[in-house]
């Protein structure tokens, strides 16, 4: 099978209920992975999303707007709020947080555990093709209605287990795209991001996954 990077592959809640649990040949996986294959091939993406994270401590989720703008398998630019109150941007070498609101930063290298489900889910490294996902991840559970395509993944073992329970992927069977995304942690969290219809191959700004580092504090 020919590798192709996805994209929408970090954040994230879809019901358990009437999800097949076989993991034989019976489990057809197709749909997820002609997603990943269509998608793989723009050569930009904008996409508008909504992002609800419901943490432990608190009784009603945080919910707000973004936005993302995407080259498939080599950068993004990850904006939350509006106006933006957190950005991520990963330019092809590091992968910069920036809190906007209290104009602090950090400086990651891609394989960094923090950063790493976020870049799965955007289509970026090796883990991100659909056979290294198959790698990496279980299937729990698919559920398939002909209209939306559901895939529930465990992570098999290793580092990621000790932070991630599970990964649920849903793909819009007419377009072919991943439209909602939930990451569900150990820790209780669950973050669940819902993408809108994209633009695609539109030309970006030249300075989209570029930023002024002096107008921020860094730390470690």
């Amino acid at each position: 099978m020919i590798k192709r990077r996805g994209i929408f592959v970090f954040l994230l809640c879809l019901l358990w209920t009437g999800l097949c649990s076989c993991l034989s040949a019976q489990v057809d996986l197709e749909p997820l992975r002609k997603a990943l294959d269509r998608q793989g091939k723009h050569q930009s993406v904008q996409v508008k999303l909504r992002q609800k994270k419901q943490l432990p401590a608190l009784k009603e989720p945080i919910q707000n707007n973004g936005q993302l703008w995407l080259i498939p398998g080599k950068s993004f630019r990850w904006q939350i709020g509006t106006p933006a109150t957190s950005t991520a941007i990963y330019d092809g070498k590091r992968v910069y947080l920036l809190d906007e609101k209290n104009k602090t930063a950090v400086d990651l290298s891609p394989k960094d555990r923090k950063v790493k489900p976020l870049l799965i889910m955007l289509g970026i490294g090796e883990g991100a093709s659909f056979d290294s996902m198959m790698d990496t991840f279980n299937v729990s559970g698919v559920k398939n209605d002909n209209t939306r395509y559901v895939a529930v993944l465990v992570p098999k073992s290793g580092k990621l287990r000790r932070f991630v329970k599970h990964l649920t992927l849903q793909v819009n069977m007419k377009t072919s795209f991943l439209e909602r995304i939930e990451w569900s942690q150990k820790d209780g969290t669950v973050v669940l991001t819902e993408f809108f219809s994209p633009t695609l191959n539109k030309k970006f700004p030249a300075d989209i996954f570029s930023f002024k580092k002096e107008n921020y504090k860094w730390g470690k």
